[in-house]
């Protein structure tokens, strides 16, 4: 039956806006007239929604608007009370609004026609992660979907908070560096090239800062814009080469893997999965599988893959990871003392706690000292500007005087 999306206008004159099943649009109309709606827009969702969303929305888009937190709760709440999956599916598009109701709306039709509803989430990696597909496939094969999808929704809550923490950290410092260094560029390139010329002229014998400025500030002005586009597309083509050559990006991640920080960040990320999808009912090597997919570093990637497999030959995980030699000590420890306990889900997921809070203690460590130093550079290059420009004008106007 097709699905409508309306906007109408409810009996205190405010608007509303949902979705409406009917068999036709006139038979849309007049349900929302029953419920004391009147309709203003009145829409297919399936065709004029799908071509708006696919023009300006695409999946990653879609990413932004669609809170996987609070619709993979709903959804495993929806489950284990009872609902089907069609139907839970059907209610949460109803819930939601804009393009979220839309995603679900696909996801629900393709469920209804037969498919697996991992397999539907698969097709769209820009909303749902991988990782998140692969965990509901073996949910339905062992019977846990809603139980699994509310650990989904908890685990992505509490990462959606850890990130907007470093976001947080980091802004403010990249703030004032865009600023600051916005500001000189803009000095340097057209303010100082429009009194180079009183200055060259009027001061007599300039000093070595006043010429260095000079000189700098001529070369911005013609090669200023060309300079930042250069910087601009260097920075695109490194990213890009990143992504289509594997290997510079293998090589770039093994160099970043000697960070503290950063051996932190991936094996919070990493445990945080392993562990929640072992006490999900999981198995070890199906889930160091996935949770190493879900991480960013291609070093640890290949290194937990590799680890993954040797496990399947039957050989233990810690002595695994100890032979590889890349781990920090507290991760070693904490696998081979959770393996031996039988309690390995519990002890990684407390170890990606700890490993969080220190990430985002060092992050807010780094920012709290990054800020009063960039501060304090930036104000030191703007008086160096200012002095070297100026030096020149006061001695002019005291020799007039």
């Amino acid at each position: 039956m097709p699905t409508f999306h309306y906007v109408a206008l409810d009996h205190r004159g405010e608007q509303r806006k949902g979705l409406c099943e009917a068999e036709s649009r006139a038979t849309a109309y007049a349900k929302l007239q029953e419920q004391g709606l009147l309709p203003i827009r009145l829409g297919n969702a399936g065709q004029a929604q799908g071509r708006f969303l696919r023009g300006l929305f695409a999946d990653r888009s879609w990413s932004k608007r669609i809170r996987l937190d609070e619709s993979f709760y709903s959804l495993g709440m929806m489950l284990q009370g009872g609902g089907s999956l069609a139907q839970s599916l059907d209610l949460l598009a109803r819930m939601s609004t804009g393009g979220a109701a839309g995603f679900w709306l696909r996801i629900r039709d393709a469920v209804e026609s037969g498919e697996a509803f991992s397999q539907a989430l698969r097709a769209h990696p820009g909303i749902v992660s991988p990782v998140y597909a692969a965990m509901v496939q073996v949910a339905e094969q062992v019977g846990r979907l809603g139980e699994v999808l509310e650990r989904i929704a908890r685990y992505e809550e509490a990462r959606r908070d850890f990130r907007e923490k470093l976001l947080t950290s980091l802004g403010y410092p990249l703030t004032i560096l865009i600023i600051g260094l916005g500001a000189v560029f803009f000095l340097l390139s057209r303010v100082l090239p429009r009194i180079a010329d009183i200055v060259t002229t009027s001061a007599g014998e300039l000093a070595w800062d006043t010429r260095l400025l000079l000189h700098i500030g001529s070369w911005m002005e013609n090669w200023g814009v060309l300079m930042l586009l250069g910087l601009t597309g260097m920075v695109f083509l490194g990213v890009t080469a990143c992504k289509r050559r594997p290997n510079l990006r293998l090589r770039l991640d093994r160099l970043l893997w000697r960070l503290p920080v950063v051996q932190k960040g991936v094996l919070a990320r990493f445990c945080g999965l392993v562990s929640f999808q072992i006490q999900a009912g999981i198995p070890l090597v199906q889930a160091l599988q996935s949770s190493a997919q879900g991480v960013g570093s291609l070093f640890f990637r290949e290194k937990m893959l590799q680890a993954a497999k040797d496990v399947s030959t039957g050989q233990p995980l810690d002595g695994v990871l100890w032979k590889q030699g890349v781990y920090p000590d507290v991760f070693l420890t904490a696998v081979s003392a959770g393996r031996t306990a039988g309690k390995l889900g519990p002890f990684l997921e407390r170890l990606g706690k700890l490993l969080e809070r220190e990430t985002d203690a060092a992050l807010k460590r780094f920012a709290a000292l990054v800020e009063p130093a960039l501060i304090l550079a930036l104000g030191l290059l703007v008086g160096f500007l200012v002095l070297a420009v100026m030096g020149p004008i006061f001695d002019l106007t005291s020799q007039v005087g």
